[in-house]
Parts: C-alpha cells; structure tokens; sequence
C-alpha cells in the first residue's frame, strides 16, 4: 500500500474515531439545543427536541451511527488470520450491520424532515438507502463465503459511513466559503456522498492490484 494511502486511511479512521465521540458527547452530555442553535435559527425546529417521534429517531441514528462509526477502524485494523481475532471480527461485523440496520432506517425517517428543502431531503434520503445496500451486499456476499466481494463492498459500506465526517467538512467549507450556511448544508451532502463512493472505487482498485 502506498504512503499516501496509509496516511489518508489514518487521518480517516482518527477524524471518524473524533466524530464519533463528539456526537455521542454533544446530544447525550451537552445541551443538544445550544449545539445546534445555527440550524435552529435558520428554521428548523425539530432540533428544539420538542419532536418527540422526530427526537427518538434522531438519538437512535446517532447511538447506531456513532457504533457503527467506531467499529470500522477496529475492524480494518485486525488481523484477521489468527482465530482469536476472527471470532472478534465476526462479532464486531455482525454489531456493524445490526447498527447500519437500525441506523438506515432511521435516517430514511429523518431525511423527510432534513433542513435546506427538497434536494436536502433527497440527498440523505440516498445516503440512508446507499448506506443500506450497501451493507446488506457486504453481509450478502459473506454468507456467500465470498470473501473477496464482501471485503469490497465493506469497504463502499464504511465510505457511506465516513460520509457523516466528509459531510461536515464540506459543509464548513462551502458555507463559510459563500457566506450562506444553506447552500454549504445542501451542498455537502451531494459532494460527501458520490465523492466518498469514488475514493472506496480508487481504494478497492489499488488494493486489486497489490
């Protein structure tokens, strides 16, 4: 694996780590209402919390999410060939694709109410689906005892996850970039999701050809 590769996949999985860590510490230990007060001001009241069926969506996305965000490094870091550490693996696999499960759902559910309007909606509305498929695909082909299509379309899987980092990087960038916090919001997402998908593309194709 090329240099490059190993310190993009460490800035990834630490940014990833970080993530999932703050979002479980801004709802669950912070006032999720003052954390979220920019959105708020731009009118979306459902981050009040006063939305109870909307509310419990969202904190079962983020506990899943957040597992599932956590789970990926440890498993692209284990070794795998020593049987102690495949049973690890497996158990850790199996958490992974139940928090997807439960995860996916949920953001289909949240993405009829996200914040910047229609193509807003459509874009997590095709993160959630995507995160979905694509995980059933990797717990497809494992079944399968395909080894070599599982570990590829884990990887798709866990770039569908990282889009929740890349996402907010984007974010931040067009909208303090254009002074406009709605066109980075919308924007990112259209940018996170197809931009993550062709990085595991390049991923899945250097690693063909080692």
């Amino acid at each position: 694996m090329n240099w490059y590769f190993k310190i993009a996949a460490g800035f990834v999985f630490l940014s990833a780590i970080a993530l999932g860590l703050a979002s479980l510490i801004r709802y669950f230990v912070l006032d999720p209402v003052a954390g979220n007060q920019i959105i708020i001001d731009q009118g979306l009241e459902m981050y009040t919390m006063e939305h109870k069926p909307w509310k419990y969506a969202l904190y079962v996305h983020i506990i899943t999410a957040s597992i599932a965000i956590l789970i990926g490094p440890i498993q692209f870091l284990l070794n795998k060939t020593r049987s102690r550490r495949l049973s690890i693996h497996r158990s850790l696999g199996k958490l992974y694709v139940i928090a997807i499960a439960i995860s996916g759902v949920a953001g289909v559910y949240l993405s009829l109410y996200a914040f910047g309007g229609f193509l807003s909606k459509l874009g997590f509305f095709a993160l959630s689906i995507s995160w979905l498929v694509t995980t059933y695909l990797a717990y497809y082909y494992i079944r399968q005892k395909n080894i070599p299509l599982h570990r590829e379309w884990m990887y798709r899987s866990y770039a569908v996850t990282l889009a929740a980092v890349t996402f907010r990087i984007w974010s931040a960038l067009i909208g303090y970039t254009l002074d406009n916090f709605t066109v980075g919001y919308v924007g990112a997402i259209w940018l996170a999701l197809p931009g993550n998908l062709i990085l595991a593309e390049m991923w899945i194709r250097q690693k063909r050809n080692n």
